[in-house]
Order: structure tokens, then C-alpha cells, then sequence
């Protein structure tokens, strides 16, 4: 019997894509303001657009997978990602990229959200926390790949690849998914049985059975963004993903003002990947509760943001870059908390994804705004570092109700 390729890999392959059609364009600034005649502000608008449809398709994106198969949904996803890719490079009017950008946040967004609740049905124990982490780190893979290779694309076109070379890994997403349609009832929730966490050649899908805060009984949705857990885990990637969006959005800037040049958005986003795939490896062995990761890396991230305040020399360099794989780490393991807090798993995915990238929108807007009117940075450090010490918190919370 074959493999399980589209629900193994399908979702990794398509955060990749995603992570890659989102930061491409801010790999080359000028030459989005030179090829639509527009200035630094609009040509940050690109991505204040995308972020803010991440927050708005969470208003339905959960409930689109709360009683369905996720594989029918991500291919769909996965498709409409890729045709809005090669679109986006076929316009010249800034205002009509700017609306296809808001349009084609609806369909990142959901992808985050479906991507997530799809391995917390297919997985379980610490491997789920595992494959959360990994998908994750293909998202930030995709954006830091998308650094590198962007530049190179419009040397060669002028423009047209910005955002079209994301749908080249799109299509491999989609054909696994495709292959797997007619074992879309795996993916579905609440279904499985101990028989399903072997795969056809014997390996295990997940090292124990899924368990779930609420002992699985329905729930509306206004009681899912009331659950204790749910609550908690959003508040830790309030924190934490606002601090890895902000930190990689500067990071350039900082390191520029240190009188450090090169591909630095790239590294701090290849950063961010290893941060990802350590949160999950965290878990494998020993078995360590997802709360307790996302406490232990929160408070790193606040220690090296604290830290920032009175440190010099090489600390000034290699305390961004611990602190943003710090943040980075419990990426996994606040998802796979949120999504077996509750029987409508995407709901809560969905609640969760959606306060983190208003984090994601407001923390770099406000980190400038300080970086502006007091010429440094300290303010925004101690800031994010007081959330992180809050995620700390919360994460020992999550643990202590585990």
C-alpha cells in the first residue's frame, strides 16, 4: 500500500509556498517602488494588507474545517495561492496589487490555520508538536529562500517571479493532495482509531492518543475562544509571533546601524526556522509538556531582549538573533496546545492565528514609531520583553493544566 505523501507532506510543502509568496516582494523595495513609481510607506502597505487578511479570514476560516476533512480545503487553498502568484506579477497598477495582495491574505491566512489543524488530526503526542514546529520552519524557510532568490529573479525579468516563483512549489503541494483526495476521511475530525495511527508500512503516525482539554464534547464557538487554554496559548503567540515578526522586520536596520551589511533578513528568517524545528525536536525526546517549551523559550527571548538594554559589544550582535530564535521556538507547541484544547480544533487554531498577526501588525508599527522619536531601540526590546515574560507565564499555565 502506497505512502500517505499529501497528508504527510502536502501541508509543508504548501507553508513553504505561502512563506515565500508573503516576504518575496520586500526582498527588493526599490524595485517595487521603482516599477509602480510609489514610495517606501505604499510599498510597506503590500504586506500591512496581506497581515490583515490573516486576521480576517479567521473570522470563518476554522469553522470551514471544524466538521470537514482538511485535505479538500488546503488543496483548494494551495491552488488559489498559486493562480493569485503568477496574477500579482501581471499587473502594473500599484492599487490593483496592493487589492490582489489583500485577497491573497484571505488564502495565506487560511492556509496557516487549516495547515495547523490538518497535523493536529494526523498526529498526536509530541510528535504533533513536532510537525507543528516543522511546518512552521518551512513557512519562515520559504520567506528567507524568497530573500535569496527574489533579487536574483527580477536581474533577470525586471519584475515578473516576485511573487510567481512561490506557486513553482505550490504545484507539488497540490499534486500530493490531489493523489490523496480519496483518503480525505483521515483528515477529518475526531475519526481516527487506534488503527490509524500506524502507517501502511508500519511506521506510528503519533506516539499516544489525542486528548483533548475539554474531553472532547461540543462546543460553540464562543466557548472555544473561552477556554483557558485557547486564551492562554493566544496570549503566548501574541507575544512570541510579534516579537519574531518584529525583530525580523528590523533586523536589517539594526544590524545596519551597528555597521553590519549582507543578506540579513534571510539569515535572521533562517534563524527563525531553526528556532521553529528546535521548539519541536524539544518534545521528542525527553517528553517535554508543550507548555513547559513555551516557557523555557519564552523566557529566553525575554532574558536576550532584557539583556539588549545593558549589553555591548558582540552581545549587541548575538542577542537579536537569540532572542528571535527563542521566539521562534514555541511555535509548534502553541499550536498543538490550542488545537487538543477542544473538540473544534480548527476554531481554536483559527482564534489563535489570528491574535498572533495582530501582534504581527501592530508591534512592528509601534517598534518604529519608538525607533523614530528616541533614535534606539530600547524601548521596543523592553517591550517585547515584558510580553515574552507574560508568554512565560502562560506557557507554565498551559503546563500546569496539562
Amino acid at each position: 500500500m502506497r505512502r500517505e505523501y499529501g497528508i504527510r507532506y502536502g501541508p509543508h510543502l504548501a507553508a513553504f509556498s505561502v512563506g515565500y509568496v508573503l516576504f518575496s516582494y520586500a526582498a527588493v523595495p526599490g524595485v517595487v517602488g521603482d516599477h509602480f513609481d510609489v514610495g517606501y510607506t505604499a510599498v510597506g502597505l503590500l504586506m500591512s494588507a496581506a497581515l490583515a487578511s490573516f486576521v480576517l479570514v479567521q473570522l470563518f476560516g476554522g469553522r470551514l474545517v471544524d466538521d470537514r476533512s482538511t485535505v479538500g480545503v488546503l488543496l483548494g487553498v494551495v491552488t488559489v495561492n498559486a493562480a493569485l502568484a503568477v496574477v500579482m506579477d501581471l499587473t502594473d497598477s500599484f492599487a490593483l496589487l496592493l487589492a490582489l495582495r489583500g485577497l491573497w491574505g484571505l488564502a495565506g491566512g487560511l492556509a496557516v490555520t487549516v495547515c495547523a489543524t490538518h497535523i493536529s488530526r494526523v498526529y498526536g503526542g509530541p510528535t504533533a508538536t513536532w510537525h507543528q514546529g516543522l511546518n512552521g520552519g518551512m513557512f519562515t524557510a520559504g520567506g528567507a529562500v524568497a530573500y535569496l532568490v527574489t533579487p536574483l529573479l527580477v536581474d533577470a525579468t525586471g519584475w515578473f517571479g516576485v511573487h510567481a516563483a512561490g506557486a513553482v512549489v505550490a504545484v507539488p503541494a497540490a499534486a500530493v493532495l490531489w493523489i490523496d483526495r480519496d483518503r480525505a476521511a483521515r483528515t477529518r475530525p475526531e475519526t481516527r482509531t487506534r488503527e490509524d495511527e500506524t502507517d501502511t508500512d508500519g511506521t506510528s503516525l503519533e506516539s499516544e492518543p489525542r486528548r483533548r482539554a475539554d474531553g472532547g464534547k461540543p462546543a460553540s464557538a464562543l466557548a472555544v475562544v473561552r477556554s483557558p487554554v485557547v486564551l492562554l496559548a493566544a496570549v503566548c503567540n501574541f507575544a512570541t509571533l510579534g516579537a519574531y515578526v518584529t525583530l525580523s522586520t528590523f533586523v536589517a536596520a539594526y544590524f545596519a546601524d551597528l555597521g553590519i551589511a549582507g543578506p540579513l533578513s534571510a539569515f535572521a528568517l533562517f534563524v527563525a526556522s531553526l528556532g521553529r524545528l528546535g521548539g519541536g525536536i524539544a518534545v521528542l525526546r525527553p517528553a517535554i509538556h508543550d507548555g513547559r517549551v513555551i516557557a523555557g523559550a519564552a523566557g529566553v527571548g525575554a532574558a536576550s531582549l532584557f539583556a539588549l538594554l545593558v549589553g555591548d559589544g558582540i552581545a549587541l550582535v548575538v542577542l537579536p538573533l537569540l532572542a528571535l530564535a527563542a521566539v521562534s521556538l514555541p511555535f509548534g507547541a502553541v499550536f498543538k496546545a490550542a488545537s487538543t484544547a477542544t473538540r473544534r480544533d480548527g476554531t481554536a487554531v483559527a482564534f489563535v492565528v489570528a491574535v498572533g498577526n495582530v501582534a504581527a501588525l501592530v508591534l512592528p508599527a509601534i517598534t518604529g514609531h519608538l525607533r523614530d522619536a528616541t533614535g534606539e531601540y530600547a524601548l521596543p526590546f523592553a517591550l517585547m520583553g515584558g510580553l515574552n515574560v507574560v508568554a512565560a507565564v502562560a506557557g507554565l499555565a498551559i503546563a500546569r493544566r496539562g
